[in-house]
C-alpha cells in the first residue's frame, strides 16, 4: 500500500489491531495519522509514541458529531483528507 503523502485514520487504535495498523502507517511513511478512540488517553499515548505525523482524537465512530469532529480535526492539522 502506497501511503507517502497520504492520511491514515484509525479508529480503535488505542489498542490491538488498530494500534499495530496505526504504527504500521507510520512507518510505511504516511503523511499523517489520526488516531482515534473512545479511549482518548489511550489514543494520546499512542500518537506521542507515533510523534509529530500523529495526532489523537476521541472519538465514538457510532456518533454523527463524533465523526464531523474527527474529520475537523484530521483537516486542521494535515489539510484536506
Amino acid at each position: 500500500m502506497e501511503l507517502a503523502d497520504r492520511v491514515a485514520v484509525v479508529t480503535g487504535a488505542a489498542s490491538g489491531i488498530g494500534r499495530a495498523l496505526a504504527h504500521r502507517f507510520a512507518e510505511e511513511g504516511a503523511k499523517g495519522v489520526v488516531v482515534a478512540d473512545l479511549d482518548g488517553e489511550g489514543a494520546e499515548r499512542l500518537a506521542a509514541e507515533i510523534g509529530a505525523q500523529a495526532i489523537s482524537v476521541r472519538a465514538d465512530v457510532g456518533v454523527e458529531t463524533d465523526n464531523i469532529a474527527l474529520i475537523d480535526a484530521a483537516e486542521a492539522r494535515f489539510g484536506a483528507v
